[in-house]
């Protein structure tokens, strides 16, 4: 694997550090493990109930031959099928029929069709394989489950159950990976929390704060272990903004009030710097300023403009103002520093209140 292949993994499981110290992974994992081999007996089950190979053999005879032609919309699909009719005694009862197969045969040509029941001439004795829990049914080409499944659709279809368990374990392959860098905290699992005001009011599941707590512990401690595959500005900035999602605002969430290219104004709400910049990101505009006080124009405000490409990447201006006053100013590449924009409406964010807590206490 190329170092950037692997940088890209690594930074991928970093995303996924918030499944650390959960209960959620390990109950994927049960979930999927039932559905797997729920999927897997319904298919093999499938499979056994049309096995002949250990039907019982009795003496037969050919009464009669042909070949159908099937259109393309039947239902076992187009060419030329051969049809043959035959007989069977059991037990002094004589029965007769024409499903010499519970496998479907058909050929592309009638030639083919016909050379094929030559091995049946008519009038000639054969064998024939009788179910032994109904004598009226018989074949005389028996095939095992697998054959009957067919070794293709049986790896297809076990594929197709092993999604239900393969990203599960993932998950848990992650959380796992994260949770032993704190050896005497491993044992630890919480229960997801449900956060009526998340996703902007819609509700959704979150960790714990003692998991994101350990969560943010885990990713430091990974991160030095993993320094050496990493692209550590991209490691870090990953791990801040995660970190920052942690750190919920005190009390809940806060209202915020934010004017789109200077015509609309919108309210809205966060829990913390991560989500504020995710609902800002989500507005699509040019430009937002953003109300941090109650006096609106007159207090504290964050205002970001969109600039555009600039040497490859996209930029953006981030201003803190003070009513009409500027008291700074920063132009950040978004894609090679996103970081530094949670760093300055963090250190904006402290800068508001009139003493020495936090403006949101």
């Amino acid at each position: 694997m190329g170092s950037d292949e692997l940088s890209e993994r690594h930074d991928m499981m970093l995303h996924f550090s918030v499944l650390a110290f959960n209960r959620a992974p390990r109950i994927w994992v049960i979930v999927g493990s039932v559905i797997f081999l729920i999927f897997s007996t319904v298919n093999i089950a499938s499979g056994i109930s049309q096995e002949t190979s250990k039907w019982q053999a009795e003496d037969a005879k050919i009464l009669d031959t042909g070949v159908v032609y099937e259109t393309a919309g039947s239902f076992d699909g187009w060419g030329y099928h051969p049809t043959i009719f035959f007989e069977w005694q059991i037990d002094g009862e004589t029965h007769n029929s024409t499903s010499y197969s519970k496998k479907y045969v058909n050929f592309s040509t009638a030639g083919a069709a016909y050379h094929w029941l030559e091995d049946y001439p008519v009038g000639s004795n054969t064998t024939a394989y009788v179910n032994p829990n109904d004598h009226s049914d018989a074949v005389l080409i028996t095939h095992t489950w697998i054959q009957m499944m067919g070794i293709g659709d049986f790896l297809y279809n076990l594929l197709c159950a092993s999604t239900c368990l393969l990203l599960p374990l993932l998950a848990l392959f992650t959380a796992r990976s994260f949770e032993k860098t704190l050896p005497e905290h491993s044992h630890k699992r919480y229960k997801l929390v449900y956060d009526a005001t998340a996703g902007q009011g819609q509700g959704g599941w979150d960790s714990s704060p003692e998991a994101m707590e350990l969560q943010a512990m885990a990713r430091s401690a990974w991160i030095k272990k993993n320094f050496d595959s990493l692209d550590m500005d991209e490691a870090l900035a990953i791990s801040q903004a995660l970190d920052a999602q942690a750190q919920k605002f005190e009390g809940g969430s806060r209202s915020f009030s934010v004017l789109i290219d200077g015509t609309k104004e919108k309210e809205f709400e966060a829990r913390s710097t991560t989500e504020l910049l995710e609902i800002i990101s989500s507005f699509d505009g040019d430009s937002e300023l953003i109300y941090l006080e109650d006096t609106k124009e007159k207090g504290r405000q964050l205002e970001f403009s969109f600039i555009g490409d600039k040497g490859g990447d996209d930029h953006v201006s981030v201003r803190e103002l003070l009513g009409e006053e500027l008291i700074r100013e920063e132009i950040v590449n978004v894609e090679r520093n996103p970081g530094e924009i949670m760093d300055f409406v963090e250190e904006t964010l402290r800068n508001c209140g009139t003493d020495e807590e936090d403006w949101w206490n």
